[in-house]
């Protein structure tokens, strides 16, 4: 018997025409027909095969007819179909491959996987690449199929204007993160965030399961932003809908928004695009305004000598102890490039200040103890406390299109 899969059938037992075309390295059109069969015939009554044991034909025509109908309820620019076997069926495989070594043997996990490519391509009209939109799981080991719409990613900059919102979402009390019917199941509760509040419209728009927010930094709760945003992009996570109309969704987004958070300049972008605005942080700058208080008050002599000592120097910022419980203990050197100072009273006065980002520009006033030095109230030598803080800019140009 000259041909080694012949010889593995007379001894292991009866194929199927998918492991035997695996065992084969065979032409996967033949095998795109045989799917286009089971689709209109449901089954077939096949013998059982010594490899698979049979699931394959038994399943497969269910679970491409339950593909094209959940794909005819999504937006679908291209697909990539991914397959999942039994445990035992792979090593029966591996079994065979070490006893008999077919010199064309191709996996049957990468069998299905080619011929349901082209199946799908052929039967939805939709393009195959390996960075789809769409990604159909064809589970055999239950015959279930699922689908993952890869997420969509939009980028804009959000304006907060008013104080007391987080820029993300807080963990839900009801049940402390776990999901309840409270929070929807999701751990997070979206009002009183500018995650929640962009990101709920954004939900419904792109009927999708959730969002994640990647800002350009972030401003504390008590702190608004304002000049002409904050860059960020919002990752829409497995929708439905695709293509939506972003002027559109920005304008019902201010709407609900109530002048609370604004938003403009929405776009599409990419996961490419989040890594870039994550691994601008050493390079952007921000323009702060902060209201300072100062106990037993302040003269022009006090605010000449602050701007003296502030502008230009390298802060050595150690972490800031109402941040230790989330970020590492460690010394952060930072630039404050320019200090510009109005005095509004005897005890108060504005500062201006364009520094790097990541520096606490709360403990740049109060010293924090002397973890950040120097500071406003190390120069002057009083108890020294912001009242309140707005971002005036943040200044990002590798994110400007």
């Amino acid at each position: 018997m000259d041909d080694p899969i012949d010889l593995i059938i007379m001894r292991e037992g009866v194929l199927c025409e998918f492991c035997e075309n695996s065992l084969r390295g065979g032409s996967i059109e033949e095998l795109v027909n045989r799917i286009k069969e089971l689709l209109e015939s449901g089954t077939w009554e096949a013998e059982r095969c010594s490899l698979c044991g049979g699931i394959i034909v038994n399943r497969l025509g269910g679970m491409v007819r339950e593909a094209l109908t959940k794909l005819s309820e999504l937006e679908v620019d291209s697909l990539k179909a991914g397959v999942i076997l039994p445990v035992e069926v792979i090593e029966r495989e591996d079994r065979i491959r070490a006893k008999y070594d077919p010199p064309n043997m191709r996996s049957v996990k990468l069998t299905l996987i080619k011929s349901l490519d082209r199946a799908m391509e052929l039967l939805s009209g939709k393009p195959v690449c390996e960075e789809a939109s769409t990604t159909l799981l064809f589970d055999f080991r239950e015959g279930a199929l699922s689908i993952v719409s890869s997420p969509v990613f939009i980028f804009g900059r959000y304006r907060k204007l008013e104080r007391g919102i987080s820029q993300s979402r807080r963990r839900c009390a009801e049940c402390g993160g776990r999901g309840c019917e409270k929070c929807g199941w999701k751990g997070k509760v979206a009002s009183g965030s500018v995650e929640g509040i962009l990101g709920e419209v954004m939900r419904e728009f792109f009927l999708a399961e959730d969002y994640v927010l990647h800002g350009a930094g972030r401003e504390d709760v008590d702190a608004r932003m304002l000049g002409s945003g904050r860059p960020f992009v919002m990752e829409v996570i497995n929708p439905k809908r695709r293509h939506v109309d972003l002027c559109e969704l920005g304008r019902e987004i201010n709407g609900r928004a109530h002048g609370v958070v604004e938003v403009s300049g929405l776009r599409f972008s990419s996961r490419d695009e989040v890594r870039e605005l994550k691994e601008s942080s050493p390079r952007i700058r921000k323009l702060y305004r902060a209201l300072v208080e100062v106990e037993g008050g302040v003269s022009e002599d006090d605010l000449r000598r602050l701007k003296e000592r502030l502008e230009g120097v390298t802060v050595r910022q150690r972490t800031p102890s109402r941040v230790l419980w989330r970020r590492s203990d460690i010394i952060r050197p930072k630039r404050v490039y320019k200090i510009d100072i109005k005095k509004i009273d005897d005890k108060k006065f504005e500062l201006y200040v364009v520094c790097d980002g990541g520096l606490y520009v709360k403990e740049l006033i109060s010293g924090d103890l002397g973890r950040t030095r120097p500071s406003v109230a190390e120069v002057l030598g009083k108890k020294s406390f912001c009242s309140e803080l707005d971002v005036l800019e943040v200044m990002v140009p590798v994110m400007e299109r």
